[in-house]
């Protein structure tokens, strides 16, 4: 966790971001301090639209909306799939185990007298080594694209 007012280092940095807005609300943003900035923009300019499109003229006497009212239905936030769900849920315990097998292996690779001693094992642990790290990279990139999913 990174606390900084320097918002160049926090988008050079940070893969996600808890944006403190005063209210007491917190916005949680997969990206940079730029991504935080860009998410509360759009959300205030949203809500100006909303509050606009919501004056007492909104909907004929019919029943029938008007065209500036059938805008504000796409802002709605898409709701996850079970199995995406399951993954956003689970993704994050997955990757912390996965972290802690790339630990463990690093630390039997740092034998200086493995190779030497067990060329099998060492050839073994650095195969091993490589795809837990492909599988961190595939599961970091899940949970970032529904973390976005969820941001709307």
């Amino acid at each position: 966790m990174i606390v900084s007012h320097d918002r160049d280092f926090l988008d050079r940095t940070v893969t996600i971001t808890l944006g403190l807005d005063g209210s007491g609300h917190i916005d949680i943003i997969a990206g940079g301090y730029a991504d935080w900035a860009a998410r509360r923009k759009q959300s205030s300019t949203a809500a100006k639209r909303q509050k606009a499109t919501t004056s007492p003229a909104g909907g004929g006497v019919d029943g029938s909306v008007s065209p500036a009212n059938s805008g504000a239905t796409p802002a709605r936030k898409a709701k996850l799939s079970y199995k995406d769900q399951r993954d956003y849920d689970l993704l994050p315990a997955r990757i912390a185990e996965i972290d802690e097998t790339i630990a463990r292996d690093e630390a039997l690779l740092a034998d200086p007298s493995l190779y030497t001693r067990d060329p099998a094992k060492f050839a073994a642990l650095t195969a091993a080594l490589d795809h837990a790290r492909d599988e961190k990279a595939a599961a970091e990139d899940r949970w970032l694209e529904l973390a976005e999913l969820v941001e709307g």
